[in-house]
């Protein structure tokens, strides 16, 4: 479709005033290829059917790809096909990648061997009797349950593709009067069974979806603080805080709960700390300073402010905010987000019956867009510079000090302990510039006057995508903070950028769509399976009341997941299920899975869990510094286990584990003090990467390898 004619479409909903459809954030993602039988598109087409026509669902995908949906769900994360969420949180496939893939024999082939099959299919095509075959499978080393296509291709004369093995089948099975084989007409009454069986699971779950009308939502009262960064909404929030005497301030990061317990207590207002992984009472405190998972409703007293309000449509911790929302039993609630939470928030105030006063917030400092760009050597003073992975900052960071510029830098892996003491050096003065990544735009306190971004594509998990418009306003937003500094400046450093960055933010950010919710060891008890199928099958059926389908999703449990997958059916047995899945919400990432899986022995076994691995002293190069990253990581994990009721008993090196990283944290700071050379180099043969190469040789290793 001409591009001109998508471009005109958006601009004419700009023009007329009302917020950008969340549909265009991923109407970009789909490219131009229409899907068969999707008839002949139209300028004035909504932009929800220009999606649906450049796109396949998951269930249209499977069918083209000739496998079950749950095989092309987990093909496409295992094979990182092309795909994305709509709005709606289902998942999509683009036609113009999918259809050349699923049409590729070979491609088409390495999805179906994702595909399970029964054991009864197996003993058909191989001629043998069930029990011989679990032999034979055990001999083999191979799964009885979850045996997928993948591990049996070309096994025991059986052919070489899945199509060919339906075939067999198809041939083996006995043929009935009517040229149907039995095998057919089984698996149309197995599938029939089996939707029927998850209709009844689905209502099941939505009967016991939370009622979230509460007896004394009468005397509640939620006050909606709505505006753009640096418009003081945390501010009159905390001093109803103070006034009411008792309750939460609940963070997305232990680095901002840290900001907000030391601000209060250094005014005299007695605040405690609690975060995942440490707990700092403070006498006489009626007043917690907490990230968010952490917060107890039941004990919610007289204020609760929750602030990134916009983090309820997160995928992976969305859930924690709608908790804090819906549950909360505050007669004062404070919650503080971008316009464009404001209409998410109202809706979820109105299905919970909590009566809401919008307080609107103006920007105090004033803001700016750059003429011109910048470049590394006319960087100003009190500049923030915006990288979007962790490689790239520390890449600027060796460029700026080789310029003889003073640095700081902030990125989401650094522990907040070193995050804070970098942002405190460049509040100060004593560093000119800081190199962040997007986590400074999560209500960091810096005295910036200009924010400069250094890339205007971020890699997003799956796809390189262009900045939204709401993030460069949130991040940019931190410009000019009022009373630190006296003007704001939102920058770029190449011309074609700069034009980019005014485009965006100019545009009207699209509002949240959905807020999202995770399950409760009720609901899973309801599903049959193993933990982790549970978790997936719950995802799946998406079982939400009519009535908030429209705003709430389930949480992206992948993580959760794939550590589920790491134990096995009789380790959760034997940890009870509520255990288990408050085992599998540790804050683990995929390079810290193996020590959590050791640490989940050991708690079965009934031993102390390992102590985390030792970090490099001195940090010399970066692989010192990752391998110390690494380290608080695993740190974290342990004293994580260590807050949990259920696993306190295994943790008794806390104090010991606290203070080795504390001194980690340290030296990871001191290190970054220095000009530390953290240039990475191709893993092949030693040459330097670019600080945007993703991969871990060059690219002229990799053509050796291809070629």
């Amino acid at each position: 479709m001409d591009k001109t004619i998508e471009k005109t479409r958006a601009d004419r909903e700009l023009q007329a005033g009302g917020d950008v459809d969340p549909w265009l954030s991923v109407l970009e993602l789909c490219g131009n290829q229409l899907r068969e039988n999707s008839g002949r598109q139209r300028a004035d087409d909504p932009v929800e059917k220009r999606v649906c026509s450049r796109s396949y669902t998951l269930k249209q995908a499977a069918r083209l790809a000739g496998v079950n949906p749950a095989t092309l769900r987990q093909a496409a994360k295992e094979l990182a096909l092309d795909s994305f969420l709509d709005p709606r949180g289902k998942m999509r496939f683009p036609v113009y990648s999918f259809k050349p893939t699923a049409a590729d024999p070979d491609l088409r082939e390495m999805i179906a061997g994702y595909e399970r099959l029964l054991t009864s299919e197996l003993s058909t095509a191989l001629g043998m009797n069930s029990q011989r075959l679990k032999r034979q499978l055990s001999d083999a080393g191979l799964p009885v349950k979850n045996l997928t296509w993948q591990d049996v291709r070309g096994w025991w004369n059986l052919p070489e593709t899945f199509a060919e093995f339906n075939q067999l089948l198809d041939q083996k099975a006995e043929i009935t009067p009517d040229g149907k084989s039995r095998r057919k007409r089984a698996s149309r009454s197995r599938r029939k069974r089996r939707q029927e069986a998850k209709k009844k699971l689905r209502n099941r779950l939505i009967d016991a979806f939370p009622m979230w009308q509460k007896a004394y939502r009468e005397h509640q009262q939620l006050y909606l603080h709505i505006g753009e960064p640096n418009s003081g909404k945390t501010h009159d929030a905390l001093q109803a805080l103070k006034e009411a005497g008792s309750g939460w301030y609940l963070a997305p990061l232990r680095l901002l709960a840290y900001e907000i317990f030391d601000r209060l207590n250094g005014e005299g207002v007695a605040c405690s700390l609690l975060t995942g992984e440490e707990y700092i009472p403070v006498e006489g405190a009626r007043i917690t300073a907490a990230t968010i998972e952490m917060f107890n409703a039941a004990e919610s007293g007289a204020c609760v402010i929750v602030d990134e309000a916009q983090m309820l449509a997160d995928a992976d911790r969305g859930w924690a905010w709608t908790r804090a929302l819906m549950e909360s039993a505050a007669p004062e609630m404070h919650v503080i987000g971008p316009p464009t939470a404001r209409r998410l928030i109202e809706v979820l105030a109105e299905a919970a019956e909590i009566p809401c006063e919008l307080v609107e917030h103006q920007r105090l400092a004033p803001i700016a867009l750059a003429e011109r760009p910048f470049t590394l050597e006319t960087l100003p003073r009190s500049t923030i510079l915006v990288a979007f992975s962790r490689r790239a900052v520390l890449d600027l960071k060796m460029k700026l000090e080789r310029l003889g510029r003073a640095v700081s830098v902030v990125y989401g892996s650094l522990p907040p302990e070193v995050r804070r003491r970098q942002a405190d050096r460049f509040a100060a003065g004593e560093t000119e510039i800081c190199i962040a990544t997007d986590a400074v735009g999560m209500g960091l306190n810096l005295p910036a006057d200009v924010v400069c971004f250094y890339d205007v594509e971020k890699f997003d998990g799956k796809n390189d995508r262009r900045l939204y418009p709401s993030e460069v306003r949130q991040i940019g937003g931190r410009a000019g903070r009022y009373g630190m500094s006296t003007t704001g400046l939102i920058a770029a450093m190449s011309g074609p950028d700069l034009d980019v960055i005014r485009e965006l933010y100019a545009q009207e950010p699209a509002e949240l769509s959905f807020a999202r919710v995770a399950p409760t060891v009720d609901d899973l008890d309801l599903i049959p399976g193993n933990l982790a199928e549970q978790l997936a099958q719950w995802a799946e059926l998406q079982s939400i009341p009519e009535a908030l389908r429209a705003v709430i999703t389930t949480a992206d449990l992948d993580e959760r997941i794939e550590l589920a997958k790491m134990l096995s059916d009789d380790e959760v047995r034997r940890l009870g299920l509520a255990s288990a899945l408050q085992l599998v919400n540790a804050p683990t990432r995929k390079s810290t899975r193996i020590y959590w899986q050791d640490c989940a022995y050991m708690i079965l076994e009934g031993y102390q869990i390992p102590l985390p691995p030792a970090a490099p002293s001195p940090i010399d190069d970066g692989g010192d510094l990752d391998a110390t990253e690494s380290s608080i990581a695993c740190a974290d994990i342990y004293l994580w286990l260590s807050r949990r009721r259920e696993f306190s008993q295994f943790c008794e090196a806390h104090a010991q584990v606290r203070e080795e990283r504390r001194e980690w944290s340290l030296s990871i700071d001191e290190a970054l003090l220095r000009q530390l050379n953290t240039a990475r180099r191709c893993r092949a043969c030693g040459a330097p990467l670019p600080s945007r190469h993703r991969y871990r040789i060059c690219e002229n290793c990799f053509s050796r390898r291809r070629f």
